[in-house]
């Protein structure tokens, strides 16, 4: 639940940003992180195959900003909603179902809610109420089922001799 963008993964060089981390996390792994400022590269680190820490790729905790270095100019967001989940591409897959959740499409996302992760030999809906799926209701309660304001600056500055 949340909105995803395209952006080519080989442009990417790091990221700062202000949330919970610096590692990643899942809707049923959400204990350890320290709310600061974050930096790390871009790294495509396998959990358990190489030890390239904090793996880059993944779900991110209450991202209040974010700036995304990359080849280009530098992506800032900034969000007024403190729950939003920042996701930065999809790790790779391991080959095991129960460790390799879901993602949605694209490459940068905004997200209300993620996808929680099992283990080697159990599904994550075995574990705990934390692993199991997330619904989507509609409540006639509230007045917008999902929402978060955020602003993007893409450091483009002045533009000259666009045609």
């Amino acid at each position: 639940m949340g909105i995803t963008f395209s952006y080519p993964e080989e442009k990417v060089k790091g990221i700062t940003w202000l949330g919970k981390g610096p590692y990643r996390v899942w809707k049923n792994r959400m204990k350890g992180g320290q709310f600061a400022v974050h930096q790390k590269k871009y790294n495509n680190t396998v959990t358990g195959m190489d030890w390239r820490y904090p793996e880059f790729k993944g779900y991110h905790d209450r991202m209040f900003w974010a700036v995304i270095d990359n080849e280009e100019y530098p992506i800032t967001v900034v969000s007024e909603t403190d729950h939003i989940f920042l996701r930065l591409f999809t790790p790779k897959p391991t080959g095991s179902k129960n460790v390799d959740p879901v993602f949605p499409e694209g490459d940068i996302s905004f997200m209300d809610a993620i996808s929680p992760i099992g283990t080697k030999f159990q599904k994550a809906d075995q574990l705990s109420p934390q692993g199991n799926k997330n619904q989507f209701r509609n409540r006639r309660d509230r007045q917008r089922l999902w929402g978060a304001t955020l602003y993007f600056d893409f450091g483009i500055g002045a533009v000259e001799n666009v045609q």
